[in-house]
């Protein structure tokens, strides 16, 4: 008997040791925050809702977005509540912010969900995303090019043809219900049509590749991306008890069996790895494709990362890393914002009629092709305003993370000092600085794209932000890459697909509602489920 209890606690040694190592960081986690804690109390914020989990369940809960809405009512820098007692600062003052993203970045790098860049990094590799400072700036070199206005007009007409596939796609499934003897409307949840053709924008213009997206789910990295988002939501605060426990330190063998271990009582977590296996496995096939396909001219940014690997610039694993990078980033902001603007339209109905009579103008006036040139395209007024006061009011991701890494004393708009402690959590608050009355007017939080048209309306707004002065794309060197494809790839799918539909809301006794999580998505009131859905009746013009 004594003999086989020996031999069972030497088996489970490692993952004793293991768990002794993670509780040991966990108590001197909290103890470093008590700390911070002291420097921070006088600033004001919402009470702490449990020790455990802070304010952080309120945030992210269903109904995040009123509880973001409502920490306004503190101030521009807000006090709240993290894991343990933790505190964490909300900041929506433009001044602060400019100090954090831009002119201090070096002692503000960004984080993510998990509290590092941890699960950025376990999902997608050591792309964009999961690197600060040199690193960074190297791969940001590289991939510039590839997002410029000048390639952007390169592949317009791809984008034309992957929107003219959608436009096909949501055609069917309206004549399908009407072979039926029914009319020519239908309810579709756009939500997933357009997840769809985001995957295929960012997959054929940027990697050359095809998931087949828009035919159904038989890739198994359509149905992986889909359920990543939920997924990641139902982890809820996992991923920040996993850094603080230290357990991002742990070898990747050690960090493995951690999760083996952790799969068999939580099939959240069993479902995370085949996710995170699923998506590895399908950009590696995707990159043995691209590397023998010789010759030809490198625009794609398979393509580009190619020659540098070819140059010995990028390794194998930095290429995996950048496409999953960007097909994991690109495509749900991207279809995110376009539910939000085709939900926008149903409920303005007199927008919609102006903002197709607006394209049509234009079309009629083309060369006869049935297409937009890039140039008209990106001039058409109503269809910027459009895009601009989507993205202002309903940022796709409406706050993002920063550490700050040293002590710091930063200046507010008010020209008092703000000091923040080594170790503080930044939640940059980019809903509340969007819609700040103070900055945007009485009513800014009011989508009103008439305002991107009157004369000097928003000219003299000053604020960080690398796209109309909105943070909605960020600011300073961790701005979004991607911002020319997503407004060209929004522009183009709306200029695609209004001419020929028209969109209502769905019946009376259902409720679209946003949530938000990673990024701020659509459900339907009363749906337990977290994966996106957005009932619109669709109807061919």
């Amino acid at each position: 008997m004594a003999m086989a209890f020996s031999i069972l606690s030497f088996a489970f040694a490692p993952a004793l040791l293991v768990v002794a190592f993670l509780l040991v960081n966990i108590v001197r986690g909290i103890l470093s925050r008590l700390s911070r804690n002291a420097v921070l109390r006088q600033i004001d914020g919402p009470r702490n809702a449990s020790f455990l989990a802070g304010n952080l369940q309120d945030l992210y809960g269903l109904q995040g977005l009123s509880y973001l809405n409502a920490l306004s009512t503190y101030g521009r820098i807000v006090k709240l509540h993290g894991l343990f007692g933790d505190t964490l600062l909300a900041v929506s003052d433009p001044h602060v912010l400019s100090q954090i993203l831009i002119n201090q970045v070096q002692d503000f790098p960004a984080i993510d969900i998990s509290g590092s860049l941890d699960a950025h990094t376990y999902f997608t590799g050591l792309g964009l995303l999961s690197t600060n400072g040199p690193e960074h700036r190297r791969q940001r070199k590289l991939l510039n090019p590839v997002f410029s206005h000048a390639h952007m007009r390169n592949i317009a007409p791809l984008m034309r043809n992957i929107a003219s596939q959608l436009k096909s796609l949501i055609a069917r499934r309206i004549d399908d219900v009407a072979k039926n003897g029914k009319e020519h409307i239908r309810e579709l949840d756009c939500a997933d049509i357009l997840g769809r053709a985001a995957l295929e924008f960012v997959a054929q213009c940027g990697f050359g590749h095809t998931f087949h997206a828009m035919e159904g789910d038989a890739n198994k990295y359509v149905s992986a991306i889909k359920d990543l988002v939920p997924t990641l939501a139902a982890l809820g605060a996992l991923p920040q008890v996993f850094v603080l426990s230290g357990a991002a330190r742990l070898p990747p063998r050690l960090l493995r069996l951690l999760g083996n271990m952790a799969s068999f009582v939580s099939p959240t977590i069993r479902r995370m790895m085949q996710l995170r296996d699923i998506m590895h496995d399908e950009m590696h096939d995707a990159w043995k494709a691209r590397k023998l396909v010789q010759g030809g001219e490198q625009n794609e940014v398979l393509g580009i990362l190619l020659e540098a690997n070819e140059n010995g610039q990028v390794s194998d694993e930095d290429m995996s890393a950048q496409a999953l990078t960007l097909l994991s980033a690109g495509a749900e902001t991207t279809s995110t914002t376009l539910c939000r603007i085709l939900h926008l339209l149903a409920l303005h109905p007199t927008m919609q009629d102006n903002l197709c009579r607006e394209v049509l103008q234009a079309l009629s006036v083309s060369d006869g092709d049935g297409t937009l040139d890039y140039d008209t395209l990106m001039a058409l007024p109503l269809l910027d305003a459009v895009c601009k006061e989507t993205l202002r009011v309903f940022a796709p991701t409406a706050v993002r993370h920063r550490r700050c890494i040293k002590e710091s004393v930063l200046s507010t708009s008010d020209g008092s000092s703000l000091h923040i402690p080594a170790g503080t959590e930044i939640l940059v608050n980019v809903h509340a600085m969007n819609i700040d009355a103070g900055i945007w007017g009485p009513d800014a939080s009011v989508w009103r794209p008439e305002r991107w048209l009157e004369q000097h309306a928003c000219s003299d707004v000053n604020t960080p932000g690398v796209y109309a002065n909105m943070l909605s794309f960020m600011a300073g060197p961790k701005s979004c890459v991607g911002m020319n494809f997503a407004i060209l790839e929004m522009k183009i799918t709306l200029a695609t697909l209004l001419p020929s539909f028209r969109f209502k809301l769905p019946a009376p006794d259902v409720e679209i509602e946003w949530r938000l999580g990673v990024t701020v998505t659509p459900s339907v009131k009363g749906y337990k489920g977290l994966d996106p859905r957005m009932p619109l009746l669709v109807g061919i013009i």
